[in-house]
This record gives structure tokens, C-alpha cells and sequence, in this order.
């Protein structure tokens, strides 16, 4: 009964697949990191969350009908759809807007605090062990966060704020898509966030759209599909392995971004980056390591 139990553990929660799917999450952000940063010059944030549900509703509607048809669509729990969406349409708008008025590193340094975030609420509200190692591989992964960018060397002004405000709304978000997968879909759940963030990002545009130019509109699909993909990524993740393994994960954008605005924008690579990360790259492998060795099947007696 016990190696039964412990196999069926295992089988829920699958460490090393949910990795990679968060894996692909990070990649995705990246792409929409920059495309954000690309359209903000000629778009302020509304306008260019406005874009990214327009482009995600219209892939997402017919992905959503072919692999499951109506069901995808509709649900028993809106309420839960739409208070999701709330919290994240305030992490993406904080999200766009500290991309438009700070440097990539340093909004992607203040959004590696969602993990942290996560992992307190996963603990708090789905009932997450939180285990010795786990909290040791959280504060190695802050750790290199203070290491990359040195304390006192972002400046506390109101982007850092919105910023820090969209990492927790993040990592809110997360969890709250961890208590939906139980009865939803993961199509539902991008299929109700694309739509959902439409409708509230054309609200706040006063129910206008305005056309981008020719040379915007590569921009306008990368930001688009690039939404729809992290949050696929990031839905499968929470949905086969504990959100408090998946999460930190997430820390890898720290090396990511920095490599991209190094080769892409001239921004200076420092040796405090490059340590950081790999502080932060060492500890996201033995977070996976530990939880897969906790879950894996116990050899049967002969």
C-alpha cells in the first residue's frame, strides 16, 4: 500500500517535466520582454496588453475548439477565471510598465522576487510542504539575485514599485492557476486569460483600438504568441508538479535577460551577473534534484 501510494505521488507530481515546461515559460517572457520593450516607444502599457490578448484570442479560439471544442470554452467557475485574471492583468500592466521606464536587468531582477512570493503562498494557501531544502534553494536564488545586481544599486523610485507590485501579482496569479487546474483544462484557462484581459485592457483603452504601424506589427504578434505560449508553459508546469518547485525556475530569466541585453542593447555584462546566475542556475538544479528524489517509488521488496 505504501509503495502505492508513493507511486501515485510520483505520478502526480513529476518535478523534471514540470521544469521543462517552466523552462519554455521563461524562454516566452523573454520574447516578450523584448517585444514590450520594442513596442513601448510608440505604445503605452494598455496599448500594448490591448495587442497581446487581441493576437492571443484570435490564436487561442480555434486551438481551444480543435482540441476540445465547446468545453474548452465554457466553465463552471467564471468567478475563479475572472478573479485570477483581475490579480494578473495588474502583474502584466506593472509588468509593461516597468518595462517602458527601467532597464530589462532591472526589471527582470525585481520580478526573480515572485518566486519567493510563490513559494510563501504555496506554503500559506495550497498547503506546500516547505521543506529545509526548498527554503535552501529559495535563499541560494535570492542570494544570487543580491549578488547580480548589489543592494542600493536600483534606485526605489514608483516603476520599482509597480514593478515589485506586478512580481507578486505574478506569483498570486500562479498559485491561484495551481487551485484552477484541478477542475480546469490548461486550453481553458489561456483561452479565459486571453479574453478575460482583452476585455479589461479595451475597457481602460475607452473601447478604442489603435492600428500599429507596419514596421510595429511583427512586434505586435511576437508580444502576442509569446503570451499565449508562457502562459501555456507556465499552466502545464503548476499543473503536474508542486508550484513551490516549478517557481523558481524562474530565476534563470536573471542570466537569460542579461545575456540578450548584452548582445541585443550594449548593456554591460559584469562578473556580478555572471555569478549571480550561476548561483541562481545551481541552486534551480538542485531544487528539481531534491523534489525528484523525494517523489521517486520506493524499490518493492522482493
Amino acid at each position: 500500500m505504501l509503495t502505492t501510494a508513493v507511486s501515485q505521488e510520483a505520478k502526480q507530481n513529476r518535478p523534471v517535466l514540470g521544469a521543462l515546461w517552466m523552462l519554455g515559460t521563461v524562454l516566452s517572457f523573454a520574447l516578450m520582454q523584448v517585444s514590450g520593450r520594442e513596442l513601448s516607444g510608440a505604445h503605452d502599457a494598455v496599448a500594448v496588453m490591448l495587442y497581446r490578448s487581441l493576437v492571443g484570442v484570435a490564436l487561442m479560439l480555434p486551438i481551444a475548439l480543435a482540441f476540445g471544442g465547446v468545453k474548452n470554452v465554457v466553465t463552471g467557475r467564471p468567478l475563479g477565471h475572472l478573479m485570477r485574471n483581475i490579480v494578473h492583468f495588474i502583474g502584466q500592466y506593472g509588468w509593461f510598465y516597468g518595462v517602458a521606464h527601467l532597464a530589462l536587468a532591472t526589471v527582470t531582477t525585481l520580478n526573480l522576487m515572485m518566486p519567493i512570493f510563490g513559494v510563501v503562498l504555496a506554503v500559506a494557501f495550497l498547503r506546500e510542504r516547505l521543506t529545509l531544502a526548498r527554503l535552501a534553494v529559495i535563499l541560494c536564488g535570492f542570494v544570487g539575485v543580491l549578488i547580480a545586481v548589489r543592494p542600493g544599486v536600483i534606485p526605489f523610485e514608483t516603476a520599482t514599485a509597480i514593478t515589485l507590485l506586478a512580481s507578486f501579482c505574478y506569483a498570486a496569479s500562479i498559485i491561484m492557476v495551481k487551485a484552477l487546474t484541478s477542475t480546469e483544462p490548461t486550453l481553458r484557462i489561456v483561452f479565459y486569460m486571453m479574453a478575460m484581459q482583452f476585455g479589461l485592457a479595451f475597457v481602460l483603452a475607452g473601447g478604442h483600438i489603435a492600428l500599429p504601424e507596419t514596421a510595429d506589427i511583427p512586434w505586435v504578434i511576437f508580444v502576442g504568441m509569446s503570451g499565449l505560449t508562457a502562459h501555456f508553459c507556465m499552466t502545464k508546469a503548476v499543473s503536474i508538479a508542486d508550484a513551490s518547485v516549478v517557481m523558481p525556475i524562474t530565476f534563470l530569466s536573471l542570466p537569460t535577460m542579461a545575456m540578450i541585453g548584452f548582445v541585443f542593447y550594449g548593456e554591460n555584462l559584469d562578473p556580478y551577473t555572471l555569478g549571480g546566475g550561476v548561483l541562481i542556475i545551481g541552486a534551480t538544479y538542485l531544487n528539481i534534484f531534491w523534489s525528484r528524489r523525494r517523489v521517486a517509488p520506493a524499490p518493492q521488496a522482493s
